[in-house]
């Protein structure tokens, strides 16, 4: 093979790949001519290397092409038939659960029946990667599609039962509903109402209820309520609500017998709300009134309290100052005191001075020789004595002050100390009158 003639099978290959896809999903062909062509390469004679590269290069890339798209299908068709196996376990999952024998609403009959459309026309489909597979797959559906179909068949008839018993449950469910609205009369007894509250319960799960749907009928009720009117109300309450939740298992002439008897019974029970009314009216104006009388008491109370603290303030005012009235004086008398204790010291020494002078004149005298000298020492002493009486009175003077003084401290003292203690028991009483009217 030529040269040309290679590049031209290897650009019908490039086409063919192009062309390759999920629309042309067969490989077979450029299989065979990718080996084909990598055959005639040992075969064909090239101008130069450069051409022979050239040209494998493109092959090369072309395969590896081919074998990516084949990949990508391989792949794809793997998640396709996966998808479809899926589909079909889903159902089967349902299936082996007991679809119909849970009685399935109607939004749930058609999901599986598109789950079953979607799952058959995958078979539709030439994407599944083997045969073996596709059959396996199906076999498997049909199985399911045939144990479906007698479920629903079961499913139906057990309709058409139910159906031919609507007359009968809808008597007996009638019947205990009467019972009940019967039972919430105002001169019924609570204990019977309850009974009939349970029957009901006990006649829904019989009829295939779940517990967890019907228990709102009793909860928190009890046989004997301390509110009876409360309960009675909420038990005709609940009769409108099952039959609200129930309009297609109760027949016409039931439910006229139904409405009846609620119209009766409600109109009674409303007039024995009415007179209750009243009556809790009557109790709350009397009890407002209490509460304003209480509200008009404390007010009083809240403006002597006021004026009570106000006097305690000032009082604790004018005690603070008289204290600091007195702690001033103090401060000066105290002051004296040292000032008269300096003094006192001062003249007791100078006492002592003048007294040894004196001594000594007194000697000079005894000894004088001449009656002048004597003369005049005589006076010196007589002066020395009037001193001498002078500041011994003055010292007399002095300590008679320092003990009025000392007296007058112990006494401004105590008044302070008794004054400090009657202002805390003021504060303290203040305090009181704080958290009275705090409260």
């Amino acid at each position: 093979m030529t040269a040309i003639e290679l590049i031209h099978k290897i650009e019908k290959f490039d086409e063919l790949i192009k062309a390759f896809g999920h629309d042309n999903p067969n490989s077979k062909t450029l299989w065979q001519m990718k080996s084909e062509i990598t055959e005639h390469f040992r075969a064909t004679t090239f101008a130069d290397s450069n051409e022979k590269q050239t040209t494998l290069n493109l092959f090369e890339t072309l395969a590896t092409t081919l074998k990516e798209k084949q990949d990508l299908i391989t792949h794809e068709n793997e998640e396709f038939a996966a998808n479809a196996e899926q589909q079909i376990k889903e159902i089967e999952a349902l299936v082996s659960e007991g679809f119909y024998v849970k009685n399935p609403e109607k939004d749930d009959i058609i999901h599986l029946k598109s789950l079953t459309d979607k799952a058959f026309d995958s078979f539709k489909q030439s994407r599944w990667p083997s045969k073996d597979r596709r059959t396996n797959a199906w076999d498997k559906f049909n199985h399911i599609r045939e144990t479906l179909r007698v479920e629903e068949d079961a499913y139906y008839a057990t309709l058409r039962e139910k159906k031919n018993e609507r007359i009968n449950q809808s008597h007996q469910l009638s019947t205990i509903l009467i019972e009940i609205i019967e039972s919430c009369h105002p001169d019924a007894s609570t204990r019977t109402l309850y009974e009939s509250l349970k029957q009901l319960v006990a006649y829904f799960i019989s009829i295939g209820a779940e517990q967890t749907a019907v228990e709102w009928i009793i909860t928190n009720k009890e046989a004997d309520p301390k509110s009876s009117l409360k309960m009675k109300s909420e038990g005709l309450r609940d009769v409108r609500r099952v039959l609200n939740e129930n309009q297609e298992e109760i027949t016409r002439e039931d439910k006229q017998k139904i409405y009846s008897t609620l119209e009766l019974i409600g109109t009674e029970l409303n007039k024995t709300w009415e007179s209750h009314r009243a009556e809790m009216q009557k109790k709350q104006e009397e009890w407002e009134e209490r509460k304003k009388l209480n509200e008009l008491k404390r007010a009083e109370w809240l403006v002597k309290q006021t004026d009570f603290l106000n006097v305690l303030t000032e009082k604790l005012e004018k005690r603070t100052a008289d204290k600091g009235n007195l702690e001033r004086i103090l401060v000066n008398k105290k002051d004296f005191h040292s000032r008269q204790q300096g003094r006192l010291v001062n003249q007791r020494e100078f006492l002592k001075k003048i007294s040894e002078d004196l001594a000594d004149m007194q000697e000079k005298l005894n000894t004088a020789w001449t009656d002048t000298f004597k003369e005049r020492m005589a006076e010196k002493v007589g002066q020395k004595e009037l001193k001498i009486a002078e500041v011994k009175k003055d010292i007399e003077e002095v300590s008679n002050k320092l003990a009025e003084v000392e007296k007058d401290i112990a006494d401004i003292t105590e008044k302070i100390s008794s004054v400090e203690k009657s202002n805390e028991e003021l504060k303290l009483k203040i305090e009181e009158v704080k958290k009275n009217l705090e409260q």
